[in-house]
């Protein structure tokens, strides 16, 4: 596998009460920048700022699954930490031992890699 993609990072400090609705608007504008073909456009407002996002009801699922299982998975820990990770990769066709078979390879080709600290209401 081709190690050469490009890779984004992102330090994010959020604060508790708004992680959710960030991350979720931060989700969408990378699937919206980034996916190919036909997407329907999408916009919604987050502290006050227009974000664009995928209206298609299986991609919010999975943003939506994707921001609960980061939350969750930081509910009963002491530091609110984590990282989410997208990556965008492609099937490309390969050629096995001596050129006579053939197979699919998933070959990322960008990863965004966001970093979140969730901060304490005071």
């Amino acid at each position: 596998m081709n190690n050469t993609h490009a890779t984004v990072s992102i330090d994010i400090v959020l604060d508790r009460q708004n992680t959710r609705e960030i991350l979720r608007a931060l989700l969408h504008a990378i699937l919206f920048h980034r996916l190919f073909g036909t997407i329907k456009p999408l916009t919604f407002e987050v502290l006050d700022v227009t974000m664009p996002g995928v209206a298609d009801p299986a991609m919010e699922r999975l943003v939506e699954e994707k921001v609960d299982t980061f939350w969750k998975g930081l509910e009963n820990v002491p530091v609110k930490r984590g990282q989410i990770s997208v990556t965008l990769s492609k099937k490309d066709q390969r050629k096995a031992w001596l050129g006579i078979t053939t197979y699919e390879e998933e070959v990322a080709w960008e990863q965004c890699a966001d970093d979140v600290m969730i901060i304490q209401d005071y």
